[in-house]
Order: C-alpha cells, then structure tokens, then sequence
C-alpha cells in the first residue's frame, strides 16, 4: 500500500515483529518499505508531504500540513534511529545498515559503543567499529537480506574470509576487545523483478533495496503515452550517472526500450530512457513489460512467500 499512514504502522509493526520473533525477514521488508515508500512521501527539499505515492501515475503533495500522514511521517522518520540496533541473546544484533553510532548495554556490567561507516545503499559495503568497556565474550548477528546472495565478513583485517547467504542472521561469538573491526561486503547487481497480480508480465528494476521508477519529465524527446506499451530490453541495464535531486549521490540507471509503435524483438530497442529512484516525485511508471516475462534474466521478488 502506498499511503503514507499506512507505511509508517507497517515499519512499526514490522520493528515489533522483529523483537518478538528475531527473523530477518521482518527487516528486509523493512528496509525496502523505508527507502522506497516511506522516502516518496516526502519532497527531496523537505517542504511537502504527501498522502499517497502509487507506482503509476501523478503524486500529489498535501496543501496543508494537520493530515494525519504529514504528522505520521515525522514521527516515524524520528523512531528510525531505534531500528538499527537491536539488544539479542545478550549480544548485539544489525538490523539496519547507515552511517550511525551508539551506545548500548549488553548486561551487567558491559557497555558497548558500535559506530557503522557506510554509503549503504549506494553499496553493500559495510565497515563496523566495537568498542566493549571491557574484553567480553558476546555474539554479533548481521542481517544479511535476502537480496543479496553472498556476503563476505572479515574481523580485523583476517585475509580468511567467513561468507553467508542471504535470508538470515550471520553470527560471530568471539572475545571483542575495544578496536575490533567487522567488514561486511554485499555484492549489489541490478536486477528484474517479475510483478505479480495486477503486474504479472512486467518487472520491476531493483538494486539492493531500491526500486528504480521511471519520470517522463527527465527523458528527452520522449512521448509519455507509450510508457505503458513498451518493452524494457533486460540486456541493457547499467548503473548510470549520480543524482542529487532526489537525494545525496543518489543513483540513477540506464535502460533501453522498444518503441511499441515499430516493435522488432529481433532489431534493437532504440528507446534509450533514465530510471531513477523510487523517491523521485516526478515517477509515472515502475512496471515494464518485458518481451519473455518467463526468461531466466527475470527474477522473483526473494520477499515471496513471507505473508506479502
């Protein structure tokens, strides 16, 4: 659902699922819910908030501000910062990766400052500082997501590289010292997700967590009213240039598409548009038809199957 309302209780409810039952399904969801949904609802300037941002079609902002969505979305904006660490079998458990510091106590006695240095979700590469108040046995869990199909984890610098699949918790229990160094690397590629319902026979482009959309008002000489019959080449993706209207070094990709007008599978598709972030407020299209949707460059959503 798009509703702006409706995202914020969903990444509550989501969080509290989390504390209950300690799956990392719960943040997978959340993390692709926080950087596409809940990010549209706000202009990039800060100023205007919306009630609505759907995959096709024009997004309006409120004229007002006393709608229960603009006050909505502040508040969980502000409760974001609580879903990153989690306290988890007297260790600590990453849920969210981001640029971020914090001190929590583990148990009697021990305090732990962690501080994350990442560009995260421009990549997947994560670099994590502990500092315990003191040597302490205790376990690490990382959030791998399901997106991701092996990450690799080195401590302190270890050439031996530990890896893991994604869809899990990975967890580390060793005697931390203040100084130690956890290295996370999650490939990102770009991906095509096949839609499901209402969407089957399209895809969505994705990166990690973030879903590419795409606004007419960026393209050059380019007819609107064929977004919704032309075909996407899945051979032609490629991250392009940054973007910084959306969001700082936000990221943008490059897609080629088949006019619907003169279709030929076999020639090539000579419609070369710009994606760019979900947030983007000027989207009118995220689906795209695609000339096989069973291929095997096609993708499921790996979200499948865990009540969505």
């Amino acid at each position: 659902m798009g509703e702006t309302c409706a995202t914020a209780y969903l990444v509550r409810w989501l969080d509290t699922m989390f504390q209950i039952e300690g799956e990392s399904i719960y943040g997978d969801i959340m993390e692709r819910t926080i950087y596409n949904g809940l990010f549209a609802a706000q202009s990039p300037d800060g100023r205007r908030l919306r009630y609505y941002a759907p995959f096709e079609g024009p997004r309006v902002y409120f004229d007002g501000d006393t709608y229960c969505c603009p006050c909505n979305f502040r508040r969980i904006i502000a409760e974001l910062p609580g879903m990153i660490y989690y306290h988890r079998n007297e260790g600590l458990a990453i849920n969210m990766y981001a640029r971020s510091s914090a001190t929590l106590n583990l148990k009697k006695g021990l305090s732990l400052e962690v501080h994350q240095a990442t560009d995260y979700p421009n990549s997947g590469n994560v670099v994590i500082h502990l500092k315990p108040s003191k040597p302490t046995r205790f376990p690490l869990y990382l959030r791998i997501p399901r997106w991701c199909e092996k990450a690799n984890i080195t401590i302190n610098g270890d050439t031996t590289k530990m890896t893991a699949g994604g869809g899990s918790f990975f967890m580390v229990s060793r005697k931390w010292k203040a100084g130690d160094e956890v290295r996370l690397q999650m490939p990102m590629s770009l991906r095509l997700v096949k839609g499901r319902k209402s969407q089957a026979g399209r895809v969505a482009v994705m990166r990690g967590p973030m879903l590419f959309c795409l606004n007419p008002e960026r393209q050059k000489d380019f007819d609107p009213e064929i977004m919704r019959l032309m075909w996407l080449d899945p051979s032609s993706l490629k991250l392009s240039g940054k973007d910084d209207s959306i969001r700082p070094n936000g990221l943008t990709c490059e897609a080629k598409f088949w006019n619907p007008n003169n279709y030929n599978a076999a020639g090539k598709a000579n419609i070369k548009l710009i994606l760019t972030e979900y947030a983007d407020p000027g989207c009118k299209a995220t689906y795209f038809l695609v000339p096989n949707p069973k291929a095997d460059a096609l993708t499921d959503d790996e979200l499948i199957g865990f009540g969505i």
